[in-house]
């Protein structure tokens, strides 16, 4: 590619860069994360990484279901991982042992405002899949970190915001 293919397409990309930004914003606060029921504040250097991932897979969700101007902003009172990690593990082995009396489960609040900052919705919620565990044969726990916590928050985002944007 040639110096002037590459600044014109610098150009380009700069002038349709506010364009491409995020439509919506989607603020994601972590309210006493030491207090959690999991996924905490453990001590073995695992919550950072647990809470940067609810984070960011709650503000993908945002940014493919809330319409440009809306703004959501979640605080997030309790998480409770999928399974758990039993006594006899290795302390600050990752595996987690899955039953079906472990579900996961997060409890929340949020507030919606539309680009005026009307309210469109708020509530305090207990979001959970009690079966989570039928979603094996569907969820890739070997890739990805959290997967039945992502699924379940995602059908919960759908439910709330998509409006039938799936």
């Amino acid at each position: 590619m040639g110096t002037r293919s590459l600044v014109a397409g610098m150009g380009l990309f700069i002038a349709l860069a506010p364009a491409l930004a995020v439509r919506a914003d989607v603020t994601v606060q972590f309210v006493e994360p030491q207090r959690y029921s999991d996924g905490g504040e453990s001590g073995y250097g695992t919550e950072g990484r647990t809470l940067r991932t609810l984070e960011h897979h709650l503000k993908t969700l945002g940014g493919r279901c809330l319409r440009e101007g809306e703004v959501l902003e979640l605080r997030i009172l309790d998480v409770d991982l999928a399974g758990r990690q039993e006594w006899w593990q290795y302390p600050g082995y990752d595996g987690r042992v899955m039953r079906d009396i472990t579900w996961p489960r997060l409890e929340l609040e949020y507030v919606w405002r539309d680009r005026d900052g009307q309210v469109l919705g708020q509530a305090r919620e207990r979001v959970s899949d009690m079966n989570y565990l039928w979603r094996s044969p569907y969820v890739r726990y070997d890739a990805d970190p959290l997967p039945y916590e992502k699924a379940m928050l995602r059908d919960w985002f759908e439910r709330r915001f998509c409006r039938g944007r799936g």
